[in-house]
């Protein structure tokens, strides 16, 4: 055990950009293996705040490139620490913080309110008694406890239960339960001679559990531990291997559960034990994916107040179940009208428990960064779904002159745009067009790649015309294809509008790979993903346009600087047409 000091950073506010100012400094020390109570009651007392009727929010920054960062449970202690322990210097990771009143609390007071509609906001008076006053700052509620000792108070009987289980796994040793009801539990070593035992009871017949004795000194011999073995149950282990999980993007299997149980722990699973307790970890993590769907009303109208101007829809199906789900941004609708008018779709499959289709539109913005529109989630890809998703985004973005749509080949993408936006000009992408001529057509393919995409970069009819006969020659049947899609879909001389570079689907291809992982998380949480991802590029975006002073952005300027450079070594000469 050893001790970390920590600055404290008091009484300031948080501006626009995730940084707190105008504050007091302070500091404390406490053990690395310090819980969320005691942490919360060591900043109370050196700040002199009375948690009696006040809450403390501890917020600290990882970096400048991520909103600050919340401690709410002892989860979130034990990962600062770790944190913490990597720059032990008191200046590093401050702890910033808040105080809020305890008593008065704001709710929604509309368990049915759907997104777009008006739900009111109360305050709600919670309901206090003498135990929980008594106990406030110190109640534990995080069954991964690290150290456990006589005093400490549990929110419930489950969570002590869960913690002592946990205990169990970190310190290599078993127990069996010798009383357990809903005012006691009362824990010995599987050891009948062994003087080890736990017990707590519950605090004035409330919820809350307290340990009330625990000698942790085994006094049996190893053997009596060895050979009686008991099995680690799936939650146990799930719980262990939680902060594994934190992240979408981190890949950590049932073998590498096996693997580091068996290093850290001495527990030798099968691999059923390991996927089962990876299964609960995610349960853990982020719950039902039932009740994820329950928390998108209440989720789309916090939205909705937050940002004012957005367009966001939840449509139900006849029997009341979802349907589909459609997001705007306030801050892509505002960007919108600075980007060009070409607007790329895409569907991607959804990896959850319900699985789904997840729709997103995108553009390229003046730095020529993919610049999110819209994302929804909807059944499958069809005429109904697209249609949808369509009116949705005319709702949001109305229509541009010279607008135009990019996308693949999908039938019901090119109906919905005709019905919602009648007239508008719809291109293909000239990638997806080429693996349908690789597929259809096995002749050629090295001479017809080359040929076929020079054809449809082409600037003039007449570099058009002399490359189609080039591939009339490698294989007439391609000629007749293309011809049967329309030029006007792949071809850029053809295009009614301008498409700039736009002559594939690659942003939208780019944004699914981005959303790679966070289409396995469960429904709401994959909304509460998008709209960070959202948040930290409008933020790097910012901060990149306010270190440039060119009139272009630096990709387009660059550009242009070596077509410059290359420019100065063409010699100009004259040619006279004779009549």
């Amino acid at each position: 055990m050893s001790k970390i000091p920590i600055m404290l950073k008091s009484n300031g506010n948080w501006d626009n950009y995730g940084r707190f100012r105008d504050f007091e400094v302070d500091a404390i020390v406490v053990d690395d293996n310090a819980n969320y109570g005691i942490l919360s009651s060591t900043i109370a007392e050196q700040l002199s705040i009375d948690t009696s009727d006040k809450i403390i929010e501890i917020k600290y920054i990882v970096n400048e490139n991520c909103p600050p960062m919340e401690i709410r449970n002892d989860m979130g202690v034990r990962a600062y620490m770790e944190t913490k322990k990597e720059n032990k210097n008191l200046g590093s990771y401050p702890l910033c913080i808040s105080v809020r009143d305890f008593n008065m609390e704001l709710a929604i007071n509309n368990e049915s309110t759907s997104a777009g509609s008006s739900g009111s906001l109360n305050l709600l008076e919670f309901p206090s008694s003498p135990a929980i006053e008594e106990y406030q700052s110190e109640i534990i509620t995080e069954s991964t406890q690290t150290y456990i000792e006589e005093g400490q108070v549990y929110q419930d009987k489950q969570t002590v239960a869960a913690a002592m289980k946990n205990y169990s796994v970190m310190h290599k040793f078993q127990f069996r339960v010798k009383r357990s009801s809903h005012r006691s539990y009362w824990l010995i070593c599987v050891a009948e001679s062994c003087k080890w035992h736990f017990k707590a009871t519950s605090i004035n017949d409330s919820a809350m559990f307290k340990i009330r004795s625990f000698s942790r000194q085994h006094t049996c011999c190893l053997m009596d531990e060895t050979f009686i073995q008991r099995k680690r149950t799936a939650a146990v282990l799930g719980s262990m291997v939680v902060p594994k999980y934190c992240d979408p993007k981190t890949v950590y299997t049932p073998k590498d559960i096996q693997t580091d149980m068996l290093s850290e722990h001495g527990l030798n699973l099968s691999y059923m034990q390991a996927w089962r307790a990876k299964e609960k970890a995610l349960q853990f993590l982020r719950g039902n994916p039932c009740d994820s769907y329950n928390k998108l009303p209440k989720y789309f109208y916090i939205l909705e107040k937050n940002y004012p101007c957005s367009v966001v829809k939840l449509k139900k199906a006849a029997d009341d179940c979802f349907l589909y789900a459609f997001v705007a941004l306030c801050t892509s609708i505002n960007g919108w009208q600075h980007c060009r008018p070409v607007v790329v779709v895409d569907g991607t499959f959804l990896k959850s428990a319900y699985r789904g289709i997840m729709l997103t539109a995108s553009t390229m913005d003046a730095a020529g960064t993919i610049f999110p529109l819209a994302y929804a989630v909807v059944d499958s890809e069809n005429d109904a779904s697209w249609k949808w998703f369509f009116e949705q985004f005319k709702e949001a973005y109305g229509e541009r002159p010279s607008m135009c749509v990019v996308s693949d080949r999908h039938e019901s993408i090119l109906k919905a745009t005709s019905v919602v936006y009648p007239g508008l000009a719809h291109y293909s992408c000239m990638w997806h067009i080429w693996t349908n001529i690789r597929s259809k057509f096995k002749k050629g393919h090295l001479q017809l790649h080359e040929l076929y995409f020079a054809t449809a970069r082409s600037y003039t009819m007449d570099e058009f015309n002399e490359r189609m006969l080039k591939i009339e020659e490698v294989d007439l049947r391609v000629k007749s294809y293309l011809y049967d899609i329309g030029y006007h879909r792949w071809s850029r001389v053809h295009a009614t509008v301008n498409r700039t570079f736009t002559m594939t689907s690659n942003i939208a291809e780019s944004l699914n790979a981005v959303t790679k992982d966070a289409r396995e998380l469960p429904i709401f949480d994959l909304f509460e993903y998008m709209r960070t991802l959202l948040e930290r590029w409008t933020k790097e975006k910012l901060s990149k346009a306010k270190g440039t002073f060119t009139y272009l952005g630096h990709k387009y300027n660059k550009e242009l600087e070596d077509n410059s450079t290359l420019s100065q070594k063409l010699r100009v000469r004259y040619f006279f047409l004779v009549q």
